[in-house]
């Protein structure tokens, strides 16, 4: 399964290598509580929130990362 930032985040961190991109950029979403609620949001979508202002600056190396997987 081919992983972007159009990817949903429970595919991305359902696979090992998509949860190690993501606890890279963003180690905080694997133990939040808010995980549940935004699952089968893209993670596109996610980093459109204002609280993900810092992530979303990396948008375009995170999704190159996720693609190389």
């Amino acid at each position: 399964m081919a992983l972007s930032v159009d990817s949903k985040i429970k595919q991305i961190m359902r696979d090992p290598q998509g949860k190690a991109v993501m606890d890279k950029w963003a180690p905080e979403l694997a133990d939040s509580p808010a995980l549940k609620m935004v699952q089968m949001m893209t993670l596109r979508k996610l980093l459109s929130f204002p609280e993900s202002a810092e992530v979303a600056k990396h948008i375009d190396e995170i999704d190159e990362e996720l693609k190389a997987i």
